[in-house]
């Protein structure tokens, strides 16, 4: 690469990342302001979703085959 070449791609780099910034949200940008807007506060179960696995009986090994098998 030239001396010449790293300004000019030097200053396209800045040009494009000027264009990037977005503002930052006020319940980032001021952390100790009450009265700041901040979103809403929900509680979410870590297990919410989640399947069980608990053992179940034995089933009968015929009928399973039917239901996965292909259908005439």
């Amino acid at each position: 690469m030239t001396f010449v070449k790293m300004p000019i791609l030097a200053g396209i780099g800045l040009a494009l990342g000027a264009c990037s910034l977005t503002p930052v949200p006020d319940h980032l940008a001021r952390p100790a302001d009450p009265s700041a807007r901040v979103p809403a506060i929900s509680y979410r179960s870590v297990t919410a979703g989640a399947a069980t696995f608990r053992p179940v009986d034995p089933k009968d090994w015929r009928e399973l085959n039917r239901d996965v098998g292909p259908k005439s």
